[in-house]
């Protein structure tokens, strides 16, 4: 069997911490679960709905444009999301004052409760995980992640091939 390399022995160390990260959010629930559960009529959110909602619920409101920015998406998905997420009562429209052709998103008032727990359980370990790091540190993790994204998603296009 030939020996590894180093690298290759810091990929498996990673992807084995990855892994428990994974495994610590798919099994541990969400507080408030059945809340969110009923809110949603059966449906099952796509990450990417939780994103988005996580990102509505950091302002007091936030425009669509201003989603899309956030989430890196089309403002046509921005705006797909924010009708999912009001379909299922999370989130309210308004349209700006000034601006009618902007739109407005926040959490629905129903659902603050809920959604402020969501984010103290996902969101603040996260925070606390930066807060014991250096700067650099934190750049460095931010963009390990990044990369390693995108280095997923070529390994499915490769595999698509």
């Amino acid at each position: 069997m030939p020996r590894r390399s180093p690298a290759f022995a810091e990929a498996t160390d990673l992807f084995l911490a990855l892994g428990g990260v994974v495994k610590r959010l798919r099994h541990n629930p969400l507080p408030h679960q059945d809340a969110l559960h009923a809110a949603l009529h059966g449906a099952a959110p796509a990450p990417r709905h939780v994103t988005a909602l996580l990102q509505v619920a950091s302002e007091t409101r936030i425009g669509v444009s201003d989603l899309a920015d956030r989430l890196g998406v089309s403002l046509a998905t921005a705006s797909q999301l924010v009708t999912e997420l009001a379909e299922w009562g999370l989130v309210e429209r308004s349209t700006d004052d000034a601006d009618r052709r902007r739109t407005f998103v926040t959490v629905a008032p129903a659902h603050q409760e809920t959604i402020s727990v969501l984010i103290e359980s996902r969101l603040r370990p996260v925070e606390r995980t930066l807060h014991r790091l250096e700067p650099d540190e934190r750049a460095a993790m931010k963009r390990a992640l990044v990369v390693l994204a995108e280095e997923l998603d070529n390994a499915t296009r490769e595999a698509a091939r």
